[in-house]
C-alpha cells in the first residue's frame, strides 16, 4: 500500500440528526451517518494507529481528610434559639432576661448600662456582648416577652 496526501475539499459536520454511529471492527474505525436519504460511511484502518495498551493496576493515594463545613440554613430549617446546638441560653431565660431589661427599678440600680449588662453576663455565664444584642433584639429575635 502506497502512502498519499488528502486535500480537504469538503469539511463535513455530523449532527445529532445525522444519527452518527462510530464502531471499531477487525482494526477498523467505522463511521456511519445518514443525511437527506443518502449513507454516509467512513472506514479507517487503526493499525499501527493506536498504541498498545497494557493493563496495568493503579492505586489512589487516600484522600486527605477533610475538615467538616458547615452549611448555612435558610428559611424552615433554620435553628434558631434553643434548637442550636451552639446557644448557652435556652428560650425561657432569654425571655427572663428580656423581663429584666424591661423592669425600670432593676436598671436604675446599675450605675450603667454596661455595668448591667456585666452583671447579666456573669450570672448567665455568657459575654457581655450576648446580652446586648438580646436587649437590642439583634440576636434571639424570635422571643416576645
Amino acid at each position: 500500500m502506497t502512502s498519499f496526501n488528502f486535500k480537504p475539499v469538503h469539511v463535513l459536520e455530523l449532527t445529532a440528526d445525522d444519527s452518527p454511529t462510530i464502531d471499531v471492527q477487525e482494526g477498523r474505525l467505522i463511521l456511519k451517518a445518514e443525511r437527506d436519504g443518502e449513507q454516509i460511511n467512513i472506514i479507517a484502518p487503526l493499525q499501527n494507529v493506536l498504541p498498545q495498551v497494557k493493563a496495568t493496576e493503579i492505586t489512589m493515594p487516600a484522600a486527605p481528610k477533610r475538615r467538616r463545613r458547615y452549611r448555612f440554613m435558610t428559611g424552615g430549617e433554620k435553628r434558631a434559639g434553643e434548637l442550636n446546638g451552639m446557644a448557652k441560653l435556652t428560650d425561657a431565660q432569654v425571655r427572663e432576661l428580656r423581663l429584666l431589661l424591661s423592669n425600670e427599678k432593676f436598671l436604675v440600680s446599675f450605675p450603667s448600662t454596661h455595668a448591667m449588662y456585666e452583671k447579666l453576663a456573669e450570672t448567665y455565664k455568657v459575654h457581655v456582648a450576648t446580652i446586648r444584642s438580646i436587649a437590642r433584639y439583634e440576636s434571639w429575635k424570635h422571643i416576645e416577652i
